[in-house]
C-alpha cells in the first residue's frame, strides 16, 4: 500500500497545476436615499456589463446585516488576469454615463482583485462572513497550512457552513489606474486576505470563528485575523453559458 502512495503522490506532483480561479471583491456604501438608484444601476446595467466579459463568470451581491459598508458584490472569474485584461481594462477605461452618474457616490469603497487559493466545501450560501486576515511577513505558508488544516477543518464541522474559501489579493492587479477609479471619491482600500465563509446561519458561524480566535492559535502559526463583517445574499447571476457551482 505504501508503494502505491508514493507512486500516486509522485504522479500527482508531475500532473500540471489547475489555475486558480479569480475573485473580485467590492465593498461600498452609497448616501442615504439613493439606494435605489444604486440597485437598479447594478441590476439593470453594470452587472450586464461584466458578465457580458470574456473570464467572467459569475456576479452575486450582499447586504450587510451588521455594520458598513452596508454593500458587497463577488465577481467569479476564471482567473486574476481576467481582471488585468484588455476587455475589462476597456471597460473601465470607458464608464457609460449612468456609472459616471453612480459611482461617485460611492462611500468606503474597498475593491480588492484576488487569487482563490484554497477552498472547502460546495455550493452557495444564503449568507457569508467577511473575515479579514493577513499573514505574518515570512510565515506566509505556515499561515496558510493553519487555514487548510485547522481552521478550514474546525469550522466545516458546523453544519451551517456551506463552503470556505481563501482568498488573497494580488496587488499589481488590484491597483492598476483606471477611468472608474477616479470617478470614486477618496482611496479605495484594499485587503491582504480574506475568508469568506458561506453559510446558513450567521450568528453560529460568527460564534464559532471567535470561539476559535480565543484560542489565538492562528498567530501562533503565522496568521493575523482582523475584523469580519456578516451578509445575506440579495441576489446572483451567471454568465450566459457558465457552469453553475
Amino acid at each position: 500500500m505504501g508503494t502505491i502512495e508514493a507512486e500516486a503522490d509522485k504522479l500527482q506532483a508531475k500532473a500540471p497545476s489547475l489555475p486558480q480561479p479569480g475573485v473580485l471583491l467590492a465593498m461600498n456604501d452609497v448616501p442615504k436615499g439613493t439606494d435605489e438608484e444604486f440597485t437598479r444601476w447594478y441590476h439593470q446595467e453594470h452587472l450586464t456589463e461584466r458578465l457580458a466579459l470574456p473570464g467572467f463568470m459569475r456576479a452575486r451581491r450582499y447586504r450587510s446585516v451588521d455594520g458598513q459598508p452596508n454593500y458587497m458584490a463577488v465577481y467569479d472569474c476564471d482567473t486574476v488576469e481576467t481582471l488585468a485584461s484588455r476587455p475589462y481594462l476597456q471597460q473601465l477605461a470607458h464608464p457609460t454615463a449612468w456609472t459616471q452618474e453612480i459611482m461617485p457616490r460611492f462611500l468606503n469603497m474597498q475593491r480588492s482583485a484576488c487569487r482563490e487559493t484554497w477552498t472547502i466545501g460546495e455550493g452557495t450560501g444564503g449568507a457569508a462572513i467577511v473575515a479579514h486576515c493577513k499573514p505574518i511577513h515570512g510565515r506566509e505558508e505556515g499561515a496558510r497550512r493553519f487555514i487548510r488544516e485547522e481552521l478550514g477543518p474546525y469550522l466545516m464541522e458546523n453544519a451551517c457552513i456551506v463552503r470556505i474559501a481563501l482568498w488573497e489579493t494580488n496587488n499589481a492587479v488590484t491597483n492598476v489606474a483606471s477611468m472608474e477609479r477616479d470617478l470614486r471619491p477618496g482611496n479605495d482600500t484594499v485587503a491582504d486576505w480574506v475568508l469568506f465563509i458561506e453559510c446558513t446561519d450567521l450568528g453560529q458561524v460568527a460564534l464559532a470563528l471567535h470561539t476559535h480566535v480565543l484560542t489565538g492559535e492562528g498567530a501562533r502559526t503565522g496568521l493575523l485575523l482582523g475584523s469580519w463583517k456578516r451578509y445575506d445574499l440579495i441576489y446572483e447571476r451567471h454568465a450566459a453559458g457558465a457552469f453553475r457551482k
